[in-house]
């Protein structure tokens, strides 16, 4: 059967953008379709959604193997069909990815930042790499610093001294050095033209799944790497919330 011309022009677009990697996908798969109902998924379906955005079978159950290997997903059966789930593990950071993603608990910069002065030298980089992990990009060789949000605290890690830092005018010549804005701010308007076209489509059932499955995809990849900086500290005409309200408007369009 071939595909109405808004939903193919909205694939070729996609992966004209995103080149398909069929781990990530089935992750925004879990996340846009899965998640929300609770449910295990039949291999069968995810074969056959994933083969519409023109992903082989074969890939498709690779892709499985590696994230049941990983712990992400539980591999079950149901007579002869596999079925496949969230595990336990995963579960919990789905939540928090699908709060920031779905808009349910967002980052609320207060305008200041929290800076870590590394003392330890002899665990530099031991620290480097552990504050890393918690949303620390490095302002010098002993510095770690990230956005100071609403209700999170700076952690108390041994071998660093915890300051803070209100954003000004130095640091916001800074940013681009130290996140990577450019790119963001890219994808943003690239997101905000996705929905934007998704919006403008008239789809079936089975059509906006897919749709769905797109925009939530091209938008996780954005939005999980986004700082949420202090507006001092972003350029001027930050597509963020635009993209928010793009993305929010046409997943509505679409949702099931």
């Amino acid at each position: 059967m071939a595909r109405p011309a808004a939903l193919s022009a909205l694939i070729a677009a996609h992966h004209g953008r995103v080149p398909p990697r069929t781990g990530s996908l089935i992750v925004s798969v879990f996340g846009a379709l899965v998640l929300p109902a609770g449910e295990a998924l039949r291999l069968s379906d995810l074969q056959e959604w994933l083969a519409a955005l023109e992903i082989e079978p074969g890939l498709v159950r690779t892709a499985l193997s590696r994230l049941v290997n990983d712990g992400t997903l539980l591999r079950e059966r149901d007579g002869k069909a596999a079925l496949y789930r969230l595990s336990a593990r995963a579960l919990k950071d789905f939540e928090a990815a699908g709060d920031l993603i779905f808009g349910r608990l967002l980052p609320r910069p207060t305008g200041d930042l929290d800076l870590l002065v590394i003392e330890d030298t002899g665990r530099r980089a031991t620290l480097r790499a552990e504050l890393a992990t918690l949303g620390f990009v490095p302002l010098a060789s002993n510095l770690m610093i990230r956005p100071a949000w609403s209700g999170r605290a700076a952690p108390e890690i041994g071998g660093c001294l915890a300051l803070s830092l209100h954003a000004n005018a130095a640091l916001a010549l800074r940013a681009r050095e130290l996140w990577p804005l450019e790119h963001l701010a890219s994808g943003y308007r690239a997101l905000i033209a996705h929905a934007e076209a998704v919006q403008a489509g008239n789809f079936t059932s089975a059509e906006a799944r897919l749709a769905r499955l797109m925009l939530v995809h091209e938008f996780r990849r954005i939005v999980l790497r986004d700082p949420f900086l202090p507006e001092a500290v972003l350029p001027k005409d930050w597509p963020g919330s635009p993209a928010r309200l793009a993305f929010d408007a046409a997943l509505q369009h679409v949702q099931g």
